[in-house]
Formats: C-alpha cells, sequence, structure tokens
C-alpha cells in the first residue's frame, strides 16, 4: 500500500507546537469553549434531538432562507432552492467536478492543490 498524503499530512498537524489549518482542522485551542457550549446547548433545548440527525441533502432550509436574503441585499434574487449548503470542502469539490466534468475531460490543477 501507498502511504495516504491525509495520513502523513495530519500526522504531522498533530504534533503540539504545530499549527495547521491545512487538513481544514481549526485550532481549537483558541475556540471559547464555554460560549460554544451554550450555543450547542440553547440549539438542543430549541430543536431537539433533531439537531443532531442529518440535514437535507441541500442543508438546512432556514439557513439556505437567510443565505439569500443575504444576497438580495447585494442585488442576487434566488430562492432558497437554488442554494446548497455543503458540509465542507471535499462536498463541495465533489458536486462541483459532477456538475462541471464529464469522463475524459482534462482537468488542470496547482500543485500543491487540494490533499484529499
Amino acid at each position: 500500500m501507498v502511504a495516504s498524503e491525509i495520513r502523513a499530512l495530519f500526522a504531522v498537524a498533530s504534533r503540539p507546537e504545530v499549527v495547521s489549518l491545512a487538513g481544514g482542522m481549526p485550532y481549537v485551542s483558541a475556540l471559547p469553549l464555554d460560549a460554544v457550549g451554550e450555543m450547542v446547548g440553547e440549539l438542543i433545548a430549541r430543536n431537539g434531538a433533531e439537531v443532531l440527525q442529518y440535514a437535507s441533502a441541500q442543508g438546512d432550509p432556514l439557513l439556505r432562507e437567510r443565505i439569500c436574503e443575504v444576497m438580495e441585499l447585494e442585488g442576487i434574487q434566488a430562492s432558497a432552492d437554488d442554494v446548497v449548503v455543503t458540509v465542507g470542502a471535499q462536498q463541495a469539490l465533489d458536486l462541483i467536478t459532477r456538475i462541471f466534468v464529464d469522463p475524459g475531460d482534462v482537468v488542470l490543477a496547482e500543485a500543491p492543490s487540494y490533499v484529499g
């Protein structure tokens, strides 16, 4: 087996002296954990176990509506059905590739590129 680039990246990123954003890992030591805990508690109190489940494939409907409201401030008209909220870069890259790239197409990427 060939060594995984992702595994090697996380091995370096997990060292205590390294603050790496390369793997999409936030610097959790800087997070206000009390505030995050309070927000999570409020979410669960308001929405129950629903917040611990997967959302629809397009993302949370209320969030998509709010995104449309912000877009409207910029002069962009869209409905919530036109918006897809991804759970991260890998899902977004996968969707973009499925939409715009056909088998046999040539794709150019810079190096280094996305490790995933």
